[in-house]
């Protein structure tokens, strides 16, 4: 991936948001290697003229959502903490996972990790982002494990964490976020008491 971020207008910020909800919706209806930048433009009522003001090829645009998504995921899951802050887990609450309410009101983006046919390397995207999360912000003080802080605990952590959130998605969100946010804590407790934020996702 490397797209690099611009600063641009509300107007153009308007038309790109148009475009990518337009092309998430045609991979979950036809498949990523089915939608052209034709359909693309017909979804989202432009024309190809203003599609190249914007992005160079589908394959830009892709970057550009992946990119966008994989930092909106470790924004919002640090959202609500500060740096040096030392959380016990056992007075977390259904909103400390601000990450499952961000999935549930983009279930569009998310559906398409059911698809067979998506976006390429998205379904490494999840577990690398959580991971990311933990090794770049998270000090965990453990229960009884030393090694609670190493990268392939939290290795584990991550890929154990998406494969509950994939689950989720796969049974079409039946419960709510608040649920699957207190389902996360209450693994948590099991083998740690508390963490530090050592850093701030940006």
């Amino acid at each position: 991936m490397t797209v690099q971020p611009r600063k641009l207008s509300k107007q153009n910020e308007r038309t790109k948001s148009h475009f990518k909800k337009a092309f998430i919706s045609l991979i979950n209806e036809r498949g990523f290697s089915h939608v052209s930048i034709t359909d693309i433009v017909n979804k989202a009522q432009y024309n190809r003229t203003t599609f190249y003001l914007h992005y160079m090829d589908k394959q830009h645009l892709t970057e550009e959502l992946q990119i966008e998504m994989f930092d909106a995921i470790k924004r919002t899951s640090m959202d609500r903490y500060v740096k040096g802050e030392i959380v016990n887990i056992e007075k977390m609450g259904p909103r400390s996972f601000e990450l499952m309410h961000f999935i549930y009101e983009n279930q569009d983006f998310f559906n398409l990790y059911l698809q067979k046919d998506t976006i390429p390397g998205i379904h490494q995207d999840l577990p690398r982002a959580i991971y990311e999360i933990l090794d770049e912000n998270f000090v965990l003080y453990a229960k009884k494990h030393s090694t609670i802080n190493s990268s392939a605990h939290k290795l584990y952590m991550a890929h154990g964490t998406a494969g509950l959130i994939l689950e989720w998605i796969r049974k079409g969100y039946t419960t709510s976020a608040d649920a699957m946010s207190l389902q996360l804590i209450e693994i948590l407790q099991s083998f740690a008491k508390g963490f530090t934020i050592v850093n701030i996702t940006k």
